[in-house]
């Protein structure tokens, strides 16, 4: 077993810190709130090689969503997430084809602007929520450092009412790892 388990440990490679960087296309509730504006993310991460094709990435993100105006009614949105991916390559190496899941704790922060409505005055708010998420999508690596991916990522957001608003998106983007 102890054989075993040296064999798979020394075909892994040394943690390697990286960099992505996505558009963000909202589905569902965000969707509506921003208008089906696309939003932009960066973010780090650093991936550890388990050994025959099992990577895991800790990953910190934040994605901006722009200002949308809908019959005057303005909401902007962002979203810090901090989370965890499970890769996994079928060929057995950290390159090429890979699938992914991930969980992740997100932190959103909606801004919204009303405006006035005879008798009542332009009003705005600011409402922050911390829920947890969880992705899953596919990549490809082109090279040791470079790759391209395309995940969908599922949150809540709350408000201040009984409703909780679904904050959900297809995100593709690139991948650099150092």
């Amino acid at each position: 077993m102890a054989i075993a388990f040296g064999t798979v440990q020394a075909r892994a490679e040394e943690p390697r810190f990286g960099l992505q960087l996505h558009a963000s296309l909202p589905t569902g509730d965000l969707k509506d709130a921003v208008d089906n504006k696309p939003g932009a993310g960066v973010g780090a991460h650093v991936t550890f090689d388990l050994g025959a094709g099992h990577v895991l990435r800790p990953r910190f993100d934040t994605v901006f969503y722009p200002e949308s105006s809908v019959n005057g009614f303005k909401t902007k949105a962002n979203d810090l997430s901090l989370g965890v991916d499970y890769l996994y390559f079928p060929g057995g190496k950290p390159d090429g084809l890979y699938l992914t899941a991930g969980l992740g704790l997100h932190r959103w922060k909606v801004d919204t602007t009303t405006p006035a409505m005879a008798p009542f005055p332009a009003t705005s708010d600011s409402q922050t929520s911390s829920r947890f998420g969880y992705s899953a999508g596919f990549g490809y690596n082109f090279s040791h450092s470079v790759g391209a991916e395309l995940r969908y990522v599922s949150s809540h957001y709350a408000n201040r009412t009984a409703w909780d608003p679904t904050a959900n998106a297809f995100q593709m983007g690139l991948t650099y790892r150092f």
